[in-house]
């Protein structure tokens, strides 16, 4: 135990390097948040995928396959094509001007009210998503305290657990900015593929029985399916194949089109056409990580067959219990690297969005904004502790959840300012309506329990809706 504790200790001894070695280049704002635009784009794909795989995909895909079959891939696809949408159709517009945030995009287009609206829900919903993240990564930290014979409650040692990472992930964030944050994102992407490749064989080499005999037996339950053509497939139509296309590609628009932490990896490369390669170049990286972690589900599920166990839980008690040391240092440090890039990007974006979207630069510097929402994202984290019980879903689906109540509308948002067609109504009215349809969303997604892979078409079309209705009106008057 004493190496593995060895080995998260050099993790964020390297993790700090980092970030003090590149806050030499931070002096002016577009170096704090863009790097100047002088960073390869391979190294922003590899940061745009270590971002968006947070520890929700390293602990919480697995217990996809667990308790359940393949039918996730379906929506990874639908990625895919929404990414392809965003280069092709979004991307050529934030590259014709010269802005940091994307959102000022929309204040050039629509107006400030509706730029700075947009600002607050990327902040509210990343704060709440990403403080999910956060509660989930601390998880096997509690679990490794535990094993080392802390006598303390599972309460207290998650605690102890949040407030190690959080600090971690606060100094170098503040210090280093986006450079030592894109470059430490490739250093916790090769970490925690590795991790997840080491898993998977210790996996392999643990199992009691042939693996041949195991994939006989998975094929027999029915774990293997991929494609759901059922549209009420076990009462839920989540899966059903269009569903879960137009849901996939939908949230990759919506997150890789107007989620400012995503896309200012995309619009810190030197061009369009390395925008492109990023986002579309990511989109087939991530599937072939989704089946990865998938395919550690259906080998824990082989290896706890015939035990109850919490699927969401499932991988970290495994990383806890079986794996030696010090090898378990190094999964637990890929958790971590899981989880830091994805809160490490979320303090740079939300420092971003506030000094230019609310002119907060005029006042505080970019690390003071980026070390107040480390504190504040670490206070959103201890939400989760109140809600985890009563949840109904997995923790994946319960993150996927909450920024779909957002996305819809937001896609609708940057679908009318590149329109460029003049707004029937006010910024101010037309915000309302944003809000209005994020509360609709919400609304009918609670109210008739519709699934999260069509809430952001919902939402998409309910402003519109209302936009429509409003030049109908308008045009009548």
């Amino acid at each position: 135990m004493i190496w593995d504790l060895f080995v998260l200790i050099f993790y964020f001894v390297i993790v700090f390097y980092f970030g003090f070695h590149f806050a030499k280049n931070n002096q002016k704002e577009e170096d704090f948040y863009l790097a100047k635009k002088e960073i390869h784009w391979i190294f922003l794909l590899l940061s745009l995928v270590a971002t968006e795989t947070s520890s929700l995909t390293f602990l919480s895909i697995p217990s996809l396959t667990f308790k359940g079959d393949y039918r996730f891939l379906e929506i990874a696809f639908g990625y895919l094509i929404g990414r392809t949408v965003v280069a092709l159709y979004l991307l050529p517009s934030y590259f014709s001007g010269n802005t940091i945030s994307v959102y000022e995009y929309i204040g050039n287009r629509l107006g400030k009210s509706p730029q700075k609206t947009m600002s607050f829900v990327f902040t509210i919903s990343r704060l709440l998503g990403d403080g999910i993240r956060l509660y989930i990564s601390s998880l096997p930290i509690a679990f490794l305290l535990e094993k080392m014979g802390l006598k303390l409650s599972p309460e207290v040692l998650g605690m102890i657990a949040l407030t190690t990472l959080s600090i971690v992930t606060i100094i170098y964030s503040v210090v280093g900015g986006f450079r030592a944050i894109v470059f430490t994102d490739v250093l916790q992407w090769f970490i925690y593929i590795l991790g997840g490749i080491f898993a998977l064989g210790l996996l392999i080499y643990k199992l009691e029985i042939p693996m041949g005999e195991g994939i006989t037996n998975l094929q027999t339950l029915g774990k293997w399916n991929l494609f759901v053509l059922d549209y009420l497939a076990e009462g839920d139509n989540s899966y059903f194949i269009v569903f879960a296309l137009i849901g996939g590609a939908f949230i990759s628009i919506g997150s890789h089109g107007t989620d400012l932490m995503l896309v200012q990896r995309v619009i810190a490369t030197k061009n369009l056409i390395s925008g492109q390669k990023i986002l579309i170049g990511s989109g087939i990286l991530v599937i072939f990580q989704f089946i990865l972690f998938l395919l550690i589900g259906s080998l824990l599920y082989l290896f706890y067959q015939g035990q109850t166990m919490a699927p969401d839980k499932v991988f970290s008690q495994f990383i806890v219990n079986e794996v030696p040391s010090p090898i378990l240092g190094i999964l637990v440090a890929a958790i971590l690297a899981s989880a830091m890039s994805t809160l490490s990007s979320t303090i740079n974006s939300l420092s971003l969005t506030w000094a230019r979207d609310w002119g907060m630069d005029q006042w505080f510097s970019p690390k003071a904004l980026s070390l107040f929402f480390g504190i504040t994202l670490f206070v959103s984290s201890l939400i989760p502790y109140f809600l985890i019980q009563t949840w109904e879903k997995g923790l994946l689906e319960m993150g996927l959840t909450i920024f779909s109540y957002t996305l819809g509308p937001s896609i609708a948002v940057f679908y009318l300012a590149k329109a460029n067609k003049d707004l029937p109504v006010s910024g101010r009215v037309f915000s309302g309506f944003f809000l209005t349809s994020i509360l609709s969303t919400v609304a009918i997604g609670v109210g008739f329990k519709i699934s999260f892979t069509l809430l952001i078409p919902i939402g998409f079309g309910t402003l519109l809706f209302l936009v429509q209705i409003s030049r109908f009106i308008y045009k009548k008057n």
